[in-house]
């Protein structure tokens, strides 16, 4: 991998194992980066997410990002509180659809279980 494949979206040929990609980029220097829906099905799937725990943070162009917590029925909620912190705000109060909020988006993901680790 070289210095440019770094900040491209999550893909199994250039980074590697999913889990370990995600290990290694969960809240530490480098974000970890994935772009539609497909991979938050993925993990969704393999049991990793933590209902109520596990957040997403959706770029948007001009800042501030996005801030979704992942609800018990793997849904995307916005708390409302939007506390502007210059690059996150939290999402309009509601329920949304990862399907849709994710579509054609980048967004990383926070707080997972990883193999019994959070």
């Amino acid at each position: 991998m070289n210095a440019f494949d770094m900040f491209k979206p999550y893909s199994p040929e250039i980074h590697g194992d999913l889990e370990e990609y995600l290990r290694r980029h969960n809240g530490g220097n480098a974000d970890n980066l994935f772009h539609g829906v497909r991979y938050f099905m993925i993990i969704k799937e393999k049991g990793w997410m933590i209902p109520r725990v596990t957040y997403v943070r959706v770029d948007r162009s001009p800042i501030p990002d996005i801030c979704y917590v992942v609800d018990s029925k793997f849904m995307l909620q916005g708390s409302g509180i939007e506390k502007d912190n210059m690059s996150l705000i939290d999402a309009e109060r509601g329920s949304y659809d990862p399907k849709k909020e994710l579509k054609e988006r980048n967004w990383s993901i926070y707080w997972l279980m990883l193999k019994g680790k959070v």
